[in-house]
């Protein structure tokens, strides 16, 4: 289920959500309940979530987002739009959040195209970026995949997600860049960083 399924209403249905939060969760839960395609009913409900201020509520509205997001086949696309609940998921529950992060891990080592891969674990990076040690453990798998990837594509994913490192252990994102060969978006990294360095 990709881009054929796609109706307005899905991705309506996530915007609708987005405008009655987060004032109306109750509303909003419904709308993005309702929501047909997986992908933005996975997005839709972590939103919601996001906005709860239960948190058993938030965690049982996450899982249901999760369980949206493997109802799609591709692994890149399960991964990619998993992150949207593994964000909010690191905040308010940690030790569930590692068991869900090992197991996209190890579904989006299942991905056979190298660029897919990378950008499905460029997404779950970001999303637990923010904690030091999960943070590590993905990032392990991310430059392994990294190191497999060439173009421009790559390069520039790449050289963004080192920046965003940056901001919180500036030695992560060295390390990152160091494994690539001098290019255009390399470059640039290597600059902002070097200021960031400058500024700490």
């Amino acid at each position: 289920m990709w881009i054929d399924d796609i109706r307005p209403e899905d991705v309506g249905g996530r915007a609708a959500t987005d405008r009655l939060l987060p004032e109306s969760p109750d509303k909003a839960y419904s709308v993005a309940h309702a929501i047909n395609h997986p992908w933005y009913r996975c997005q839709a409900l972590a939103s919601v979530a996001d906005a709860t201020k239960s948190r058993s509520t938030a965690l049982s509205i996450l899982t249901e987002s999760f369980s949206a997001a493997r109802e799609q086949e591709e692994p890149n696309r399960v991964v990619s739009v998993a992150a949207w609940p593994l964000r909010i998921l690191v905040k308010i529950d940690r030790s569930r959040a590692g068991a869900e992060l090992e197991e996209l891990l190890s579904r989006a080592s299942t991905e056979s195209h190298g660029l897919r891969r990378l950008h499905a674990l460029n997404s779950l990076l970001g999303a637990v970026a923010e904690d030091a040690e999960l943070r590590a453990r993905a990032f392990e798998d991310y430059v392994s995949t990294a190191e497999q990837c060439r173009g421009w594509r790559a390069e520039r994913t790449i050289a963004f997600m080192a920046e965003y490192i940056a901001t919180m252990d500036i030695a992560l994102a060295q390390r990152l860049l160091k494994s690539r060969e001098s290019n255009r978006f390399s470059l640039h990294a290597w600059s902002a960083i070097e200021r960031r360095a400058a500024d700490a």
